[in-house]
């Protein structure tokens, strides 16, 4: 198992995120209720939530759509959203949903949210979370969400999204990034519960556990630092290889943004993954096509059918039997495992049984390259170099601690 945390560690690390298309601003209601310290000793009534606004905080969503949550700690308590003590016990609490209710260890029946808090630390399963997390009842599935210390998260997703070997002036670039894009979504929240996911579709948050200080140190060095493009917190989707070019915001999600248009780079060449080989099975091929709606036979086809103007295919058709469909490329990238085809920068030759993918980069190529920003730190540039170079026409603003 712990060889495989460190496979999936390296996959996300050489995978890069941030890279969900502009989303439309939903209506927010007010953050949950949270304070970042630790819980009320056992025995003792706790302080009732907190109720944070504002940057310094950030609501990160653990869990979704799981018809129970298991809570670990010496000592847990919960809150109602008003901060009335509702429930507390010893060590393992399971929360199950009932509706729009929550069942507290499989007896008392509480409302739908409430804040809880464990002593000395609250684990939902192997993970540690600072402070109070907010349960949610919808539907009969359950929402864990956790309200984290803004700048705590900042140091915490660089160090799920950029690898500790990059050179100092990369990584504070990584951390601006990261701090502009969690800002953003904070203003633009993904739904009324919380702002981000704490996976690939925002950025990786896996706790506030082991943040080496190498990323730390980012973090603080440029604290309250965020890029903005006429006023407004930029986009700063980022990467991990583009492979020699990055591509347009419009090419690859439907919509231009100014400042995510395409860059030659070729400082990435020095990454892992600046060229790919994939070979897909026969079988995988079929799982695919059955997967995407072609029924598979002896004869099925798979290739580019179209590509954007930095050369990364746009369109994928796939063909047997009389039915030919042609789909997004990002579409078929997804089925086919971001981890087998790392980007869409890439060729595709039928082969003895199966098909075999070339390509270049990793990602969706929009935005920063992270192993382009350490090439260029090593030879020489600033961070602020290196975020203008892959968000022109953008400016950083802020103050520094």
């Amino acid at each position: 198992m712990k060889l495989l945390r460190l496979i999936a560690a390296g996959v996300l690390l050489l995978a890069g995120c941030a890279g969900a298309p502009p989303r439309e601003p939903p209506v927010r209601r007010a953050p949950p209720g949270a304070g970042p310290g630790v819980a009320a000793p056992p025995g003792a009534v706790g302080a009732p939530p907190i109720e944070t606004t504002g940057p310094r905080f950030i609501r990160v969503l653990l869990s979704e759509g799981t018809p129970e949550v298991i809570l670990d700690g010496e000592a847990i308590r919960a809150w109602s959203p008003d901060g009335r003590l509702v429930a507390e016990a010893a060590g393992r609490v399971t929360l199950s949903a009932v509706g729009e209710r929550i069942r507290w260890n499989g007896s008392r029946l509480l409302g739908d949210t409430i804040d809880a808090a464990g002593s000395p630390d609250l684990r939902i399963g192997k993970r540690k979370r600072t402070g109070r997390v907010r349960v949610l009842a919808r539907n009969g599935k359950l929402l864990a969400v956790s309200v984290v210390p803004f700048e705590a998260y900042v140091a915490a997703v660089l160090s799920r999204e950029a690898a500790p070997r990059f050179h100092p002036e990369a990584l504070a670039a990584q951390a601006v990034a990261v701090r502009t894009y969690a800002a953003g979504a904070a203003a633009k929240p993904r739904n009324a519960a919380y702002d981000v996911v704490g996976g690939v579709e925002d950025q990786v948050f896996d706790g506030l556990d082991g943040v080496a200080a190498v990323f730390r140190e980012a973090s603080d060095r440029t604290r309250g630092l965020v890029v903005l493009y006429r006023g407004e917190l930029a986009r700063t989707v980022y990467h991990s290889t583009c492979g020699g070019r990055t591509e347009d915001a419009a090419s690859a999600w439907g919509r231009d943004v100014p400042y995510l248009r395409a860059q030659y780079c070729s400082d990435c060449s020095g990454s892992p993954v600046y060229r790919w080989e994939y070979r897909m099975s026969g079988a995988e091929g079929r799982r695919v096509a059955k997967a995407l709606g072609v029924p598979p036979g002896k004869d099925l086809r798979i290739e580019v059918a179209g590509r954007t103007p930095t050369g990364r295919a746009s369109r994928v058709r796939l063909s047997s039997g009389g039915v030919s469909r042609e789909l997004s490329s990002a579409k078929f990238r997804r089925v086919a495992g971001y981890a087998n085809v790392r980007s869409l920068k890439m060729g595709i030759v039928p082969v003895a049984g199966g098909w075999r993918f070339t390509g270049e980069g990793w990602g969706h190529g929009v935005g920063m390259c992270q192993y382009g920003a350490d090439g260029m730190a090593r030879r020489g540039a600033g961070f602020r170099e290196i975020l203008a170079r892959y968000y022109p026409g953008t400016e950083i603003r802020g103050v520094s601690p």
